[in-house]
């Protein structure tokens, strides 16, 4: 019988963790999506970090946590919660729990510090079928998460996990288990264990500054690191700030152009850029550059921009609450409009799942007949959830669709002919660069959503009507942008 000094020696080999220099199965997901993140980690100055994490992003997490412990609650008769949750004596409780074949081992702690890994799997589940170090059972892995799909990184975490269980107990089960809000998925780790060892090698050279990431581009980078990286971009003029243009594409026009920053491409004649990247994506570049070079709005000389008038001219906006929230379904709580006839905001607010209906109603007699009207919006967000509405409420479908019939995406409408300094056309970008800025600057979309469940516990007006003030300032934005190009053309 394998006695408990030998598990912790092969879990330490004589080495204590260090957040400073080894892996944590956590990181995957990073390395796959935001490497700079990671770098950030080990070489950014340290006072360069910013805690951003928002009231929604605490939600989401606890709710993931009380997604886990209901489901190991459920699915895991007999099992222990290891405590405490970090640490040598966690790392100790969890081998112990092992070694007394415990049913399911809940939050157990998996180190391998020899090869300078270690972290906190969700689930160890007893297998009687094979034998192992522990004796004539071992132990398989299984990671739950709350995603309706299964994702590459939360396959790569759980393989880690699988790939020290093995060198731990003495037998590295075939399959490990990840559970989705809706299904279970069965991954065999012969599948990805070469994938393991590129994230590591990955991440080494990273640490080891081999490899240096680049911020993908503005607001990619997630916190502490968020600010830090913006700076970075904003002051090298990264070609990433230039709409449409990700790491991919920053890639192929250093290769194409020689390039670095857009001020590289002020003085690259518009010809030259059309002769190497095509007639659009050419003439493109180079108005987008003398929008920075100008820092302000740019139109192709000689052009005169069409904006859509109707016979009303409505600019309308959804709030929406999404499945986070533990007892409503995702539905669209608010619905605002700025008149641009009588310049007036009208907002149709609902408590509930159960108004949407209601809202909507009242949403189709403040429009009266659609017809011949231009109802604007900011991307496709407000089409798609009108039609999820229609499929929930099938009584209104008709009247949505009537909606939509007049509805004019004014982002394409603006995109299509104005040039702006900013690295994307959504609305928090275009409108503060042709001067109209929000009224709270604490109010975003997700603090909206917290403020509007705040509401639904107490049905305090307060908290919502931050919201409203929200909504209204997206739809005045929109008016203001028209307004803005109209009378720089005229």
């Amino acid at each position: 019988m394998t006695d408990i000094n030998t598990f912790i020696e092969r879990a330490t080999g004589g080495k204590e963790p260090d957040r400073n220099s080894m892996f944590r199965p956590s990181m995957i997901y990073d390395l796959l999506h935001d490497p700079f993140k990671v770098w950030c980690e080990f070489h950014a100055p340290k006072d360069q970090a910013v805690d951003e994490v928002s009231r929604y992003d605490e939600i989401k997490m606890r709710r993931g946590v009380e997604y886990e412990n209901a489901w190991v609650a459920e699915h895991c008769p007999g099992f222990r919660k290891i405590e405490p949750e970090y640490g040598v004596q966690a790392m100790k409780n969890s081998i112990q729990a092992m070694m007394e074949g415990i049913p399911a081992i809940h939050a157990p702690q998996l180190w391998l510090l020899s090869e300078g890994i270690y972290g906190k799997a969700d689930v160890l589940v007893r297998d009687n079928s094979v034998s192992s170090d522990l004796g004539n059972f071992h132990y398989r892995v299984v990671e739950i998460k709350r995603s309706g799909s299964l994702k590459e990184y939360q396959v790569l975490q759980a393989a880690v996990y699988n790939r020290i269980l093995g060198r731990i107990q003495g037998y590295t089960p075939e399959i490990f288990t990840v559970v989705l809000r809706d299904s279970e998925e069965d991954i065999l780790f012969s599948d990805v264990n070469s994938k393991i060892d590129e994230m590591l090698d990955k991440f080494r050279n990273i640490r080891n500054d081999v490899e240096k990431p680049e911020p993908k581009g503005l607001d990619k980078t997630d916190a502490p690191w968020r600010v830090y990286g913006n700076r970075l971009l904003r002051e090298r003029k990264d070609l990433t700030l230039l709409p449409d243009i990700g790491p991919a594409g920053r890639k192929s026009l250093r290769e194409k152009l020689g390039v670095e920053s857009i001020r590289d491409i002020y003085t690259i004649p518009r010809e030259i850029l059309i002769d190497k990247l095509g007639e659009r994506p050419g003439t493109d570049l180079y108005y987008y550059a003398m929008a920075y070079q100008k820092n302000g709005m740019v139109m192709i000389p000689g052009s005169k921009i069409k904006v859509p008038h109707g016979r009303r001219n409505i600019y309308f906006d959804f709030e929406t609450s999404d499945e986070m929230h533990p007892t409503e379904p995702a539905h669209i709580y608010l619905i605002g409009a700025w008149d641009g006839e009588q310049n007036m905001f009208y907002s149709f607010l609902g408590r509930g799942m159960e108004d949407e209906p209601r809202i909507f109603k009242e949403f189709f007699e403040y429009i009266g007949n659609p017809e011949g009207c231009c109802l604007f919006h900011w991307t496709d967000f407000e089409i798609g959830e009108m039609r999820e509405a229609a499929k929930r409420h099938p009584e209104i479908a008709q009247r949505i669709e009537s909606l939509i019939a007049s509805c004019v995406d004014l982002k394409e409408v603006i995109k299509s002919q104005v040039y702006l300094p900013v690295p994307t056309y959504s609305i928090k970008s275009v409108a503060p660069a042709l001067g109209f800025n929000w009224r709270h600057k604490d109010v975003g979309a997700m603090e909206s959503m917290v403020l509007y469940w705040e509401y639904l516990e107490t049905g305090d007006q307060k908290k919502v009507a931050k919201v409203i003030d929200y909504n209204e300032d997206d739809c005045i934005a929109m008016a203001r942008i028209v307004e803005a190009v109209e009378i720089d053309i005229h």
